[in-house]
């Protein structure tokens, strides 16, 4: 109790439209939201990245002692080639290979006694893209409600995730592959040493992503490297198996080596390749945006967490089974059709349907089982398949994730299906929930989702159910009136709240 709100000068001296707050790492100047009673922190700096290495710490924010901190802006993102967002003209901000930064919302009030919870959200992108500061992972409305937001950024692409025999030696203890993930468990550190300041409770942090951030969010999980940092988790439409092995990362990484020029064991000449080169800018013409609009097969990707003994020893997903994550509830889920653009490629008789799970699946014999189970729930093979894919991509990879941990701990399911009326040829794609959790439905280009008054207001009970769930599960990681996934049933948000048959069931008998 002696670090709660002596080292947190709440906002007590709030001026204008400006936040001040003494921190660990010095004093801060924020913003103020004085509406929604939140004030935030941006860009503050948690480690110092240098390329290839495990992160170093930030100890102390300016170069003076007492030097007051500008923490109202966002700091760089993390180098990359942007994703589907910045690609419709969305915000992110320029990059930088020191882009160890993240942000912070609180609420103004006085915090209760041990402080807010935590909420500590890993942006998605495929691991290749994204950063906390888009538009659209504004914590404001999350704050509002009583928890403390943490956004972060951590390094992406072949930055994040490159695996070389000679980075495993030079790391001193074995690790390689995982400097994206070693981020992630720095941030949490530095939570830990410095969430109590903003009101928050160190000993109360969940961890919550989409997409790339749902599977960092169950990585994290089994990750023996953040045990202890973190006491919840939601993955969204994620998963719980995609890594690598080694083997596999340094095949691959001698191979990008050579692409550039370089030797695999030649870190230097790796170390000079210029950002220009690495990351060079996306062609964003509508025509190779067009090529780029259906959903890839990410699971192929080579860049994404490593099995290398030491910051990741199994598949997430065979951890949590064998109960290494069993004190952490967890809260899983997806939306109905994340796959939805598959079904314009999707194939046009039952028997093209069938060959393509065979392939896809790469199970001889599975296709009368799978043709017979998707032609008795969808009308045509073409709409199946988009189904399919959604369930073999994200959906059921997020639920069997839930399925493994159910029994060691609560575990709640959800589905997400609102499909806007605005653009209903996008059915309820991959991310459209994010808006409604956010409240951000009028930044762009979520606001295309919300053009009209209706698709607005028929959302507005829908949003306000998950930002009371979602921070109601990271207060106290119960939810009274949601079936726990073990029950066999779900809760369903569309444009109203419901319990449902779960998707384990309905959905994903092919893989479990």
């Amino acid at each position: 109790m002696h670090r709660l709100l002596a080292l947190f000068l709440l906002i007590g001296v709030a001026l204008g439209q400006s936040a001040f707050i003494h921190t660990p790492q010095g004093r801060l100047r924020g913003g103020l939201n004085q509406e929604a009673g939140v004030a935030f922190f941006l860009g503050m700096p948690y480690a110092r990245a240098e390329r290839w290495k495990a992160p170093q710490a930030v100890e102390r924010l300016g170069s003076l002692p007492g030097e007051l901190f500008d923490a109202t802006r966002p700091g760089p993102s993390c180098p990359q080639r942007g994703v589907f967002t910045t690609r419709l003209g969305g915000y992110i901000p320029p990059f930088s290979e020191d882009c160890l930064n993240l942000g912070v919302w609180m609420p103004t009030a006085a915090p209760p006694p041990g402080g807010y919870p935590v909420m500590f959200w890993v942006h998605g992108g495929s691991y290749i893209g994204g950063s906390w500061s888009e538009p659209l992972y504004d914590g404001t409305a999350l704050a509002s409600k009583g928890v403390v937001v943490v956004g972060i950024n951590y390094r992406l692409g072949s930055l994040g995730w490159l695996a070389l025999p000679d980075l495993q030696k030079e790391s001193g203890d074995g690790s390689a592959g995982n400097y994206g993930l070693l981020d992630m468990v720095a941030a949490l550190r530095w939570v830990r040493r410095n969430i109590a300041a903003f009101g928050g409770n160190p000993e109360n942090v969940t961890v919550f992503g989409q997409s790339a951030g749902g599977m960092a969010a169950c990585t994290l999980m089994a990750s023996p490297k953040a045990q202890g940092l973190f006491h919840k988790a939601i993955v969204k439409s994620g998963g719980c198996e995609y890594v690598r092995t080694l083997e596999q990362g340094f095949a691959w990484g001698e191979e990008w080596a050579r692409l550039w020029g370089c030797s695999g064991s030649d870190l230097a000449c790796l170390r000079r390749l210029p950002l220009e080169r690495l990351f060079a800018p996306e062609d964003r013409s509508i025509g190779a945006l067009l090529q780029r609009a259906p959903a890839g097969e990410f699971g192929d990707g080579p860049w994404k967490p490593h099995l290398d003994g030491v910051n990741l020893a199994k598949v997430p997903l065979e951890a949590l089974r064998d109960g290494e994550a069993a004190g952490i509830p967890l809260m899983v889920g997806a939306t109905a059709q994340e796959g939805w653009s598959e079904r314009f490629i999707g194939p046009q008789n039952w028997e093209d349907f069938g060959r393509g799970v065979e392939e896809k699946l790469r199970r001889p014999g599975v296709a009368a089982r799978a043709v017979g189970m998707y032609r008795a729930r969808y009308e045509n093979p073409a709409e199946a398949w988009a189904y399919f894919q959604t369930d073999r991509i994200l959906l059921c990879p997020t639920f069997l994730g839930g399925a493994a941990q159910m029994r060691n701990v609560e575990t709640y399911g959800y589905l997400f299906s609102w499909v806007s009326p605005d653009l209903p040829i996008l059915g309820s794609l991959h991310g459209i929930d994010l808006p409604l959790l956010f409240g951000t439905e009028r930044s762009w280009p979520n606001t295309l989702l919300f053009l009209s008054s209706r698709a607005y207001e028929e959302t507005r009970q829908t949003a306000e159910a998950m930002q009371t769930y979602w921070t109601e599960f990271a207060r106290t990681g119960f939810l009274k009136d949601w079936p726990e996934l073990v029950t066999g049933q779900a809760m369903e948000f569309g444009t109203q709240t419901r319990v449902i048959d779960s998707p384990l069931e309905t959905r994903c008998g092919l893989w479990r």
